[in-house]
């Protein structure tokens, strides 16, 4: 089964496609990576030499792919960043038409905008257009605190103030992170309808980009072997966790190398609240 992964590419420290990508064809699934910009970098390392996409050259690769029928064994489409909403109204498009050939399709919506450190990072056409394109199509979204705070319109400071709000937007499952728990403690939970699941880590004084596209990866090939998102949630986040400390006091997640032997992890516990 082949997969879609539609976001930034980078060539220095992993983040966007460069990082969800590696824990999708670890798990055996062929990507096909469909960038929004090409950079030198993140960022936060450094201003990078970047190499804009624009939403024609997007438009045009995704109606070659399709009309070629090298998408006809796509069962997952995966986004990420996008640097103008011209490229979310293509993607959204492109989504739209495949999910009506294959029914079954799954979609993952990283709605990569913003954090607590930084606040809204992509201009403010992006983030609306991710809400008002992309979240309705989604089978399941990532946001951290910061970004399901923005995508609500509601304070998010913990996860019992996480669960209405994540149950106001128009997705089915949602796996919402860095949620404050007790002091230093952060939860990851699933949220579905009359049932959340969640993971509880330790807070971290400094991890590399890109914890939140190689979890998006990790999630969406467990979901693509048939399991549901929080059957996997413990098994998702030992492997995370896993990754973190093996890039501990490196500028760059260490992947691929990080993810050899992450499948005899020892799940995480996790909690389970029904309602």
């Amino acid at each position: 089964m082949d997969t879609i992964c539609i976001s930034s590419q980078v060539a220095y420290g992993p983040v966007g496609n460069s990082a969800a990508v590696p824990a999708l064809e670890h798990a055996g699934f062929t990507v096909i990576q469909v960038p929004t910009t090409v950079l030198s970098n993140h960022p936060g390392h450094c201003p990078p030499a970047a190499t804009d996409v624009t939403a024609e050259t997007l438009e045009k690769t995704l109606e070659i792919l399709i009309q070629q029928g090298w998408l006809d064994r796509c069962g997952a489409v995966m986004t990420g960043y996008f640097r103008d909403r011209h490229q979310i109204e293509v993607a959204a498009r492109a989504i739209g038409q495949l999910k009506r050939r294959n029914p079954t399709l799954i979609y993952l919506c990283d709605p990569v905008m913003g954090d607590d450190h930084t606040d809204l990072y992509v201009p403010l056409p992006v983030a609306n257009a991710i809400r008002d394109e992309l979240l309705p199509l989604a089978d399941i979204i990532t946001p951290n605190r910061f970004e399901l705070q923005w995508l609500t319109g509601t304070a998010v400071g913990s996860l019992e103030a996480a669960v209405p709000a994540a149950r106001t937007l128009p997705c089915p499952v949602i796996l919402a992170t860095s949620l404050p728990a007790a002091f230093r403690v952060l939860d990851t939970a699933v949220i579905e309808p009359g049932k959340v699941t969640s993971v509880a880590t330790s807070e971290r004084a400094s991890a590399p980009h890109g914890a939140g596209d190689i979890l998006a990866g990790l999630l969406l090939a467990a979901v693509l072997r048939g399991n549901r998102p929080a059957e996997v949630l413990g098994q998702v986040m030992a492997s995370l966790e896993h990754i973190l400390d093996a890039s501990s006091g490196t500028a760059a997640l260490a992947l691929p190398t990080a993810l050899n032997g992450i499948e005899k992890l020892a799940a995480l516990p996790v909690e389970i609240t029904n309602d």
